[in-house]
């Protein structure tokens, strides 16, 4: 599989990294945060033992919550789902003209309309990026980006 696949497999059409996602399915967010769930399976019981001079633990419930959240992540990726919370107008807007990233759309610049003003100079700058050095390029520069 070369880089392009590689590309419209793991990222949205907007040009984010689906698989550095907290809701992605394959994410190590998720896949950790399931791995971490079963590994402290009543581990509720140490926690009433050691609370008391581990003050910490008394917010156990409240840490387990967010790895549950975390832990359910269920999104296979923006392009390949019909979800609601993954229809950006990106998603949708893709499908209908029929291309893999925005910037190739004959359209291209648009204005997204569910995009604040954050979310769209990052979809400008990751389009305008592909646009200028090739898909192959801007994958494999996101890849050895941090994640945040």
């Amino acid at each position: 599989m070369n880089n392009y696949e590689k590309a419209v497999k793991e990222l949205a059409p907007c040009g984010n990294d689906c698989s550095r996602c907290a809701n992605y399915e394959g994410s190590k967010i998720v896949l950790l945060s399931k791995e971490l769930n079963e590994n402290l399976e009543n581990f509720e019981n140490m926690v009433e033992k050691i609370k008391e001079f581990m003050p910490i633990f008394n917010h156990y419930e409240e840490f387990l919550d967010i790895l549950r959240h975390f832990s359910n992540g269920n999104c296979p990726g923006c392009r390949f789902t019909d979800k609601s919370e993954c229809q950006c107008s990106i998603n949708k807007c893709h499908k209908k003209e029929k291309v893999n990233f925005c910037f190739e759309c004959s359209k291209y610049p648009c204005k997204p309309t569910m995009y604040n003003e954050s979310l769209t100079k990052i979809w400008r700058e990751n389009n305008d990026t592909m646009k200028k050095s090739g898909i192959d390029d801007f994958y494999i520069a996101l890849k050895e980006k941090s994640r945040y």
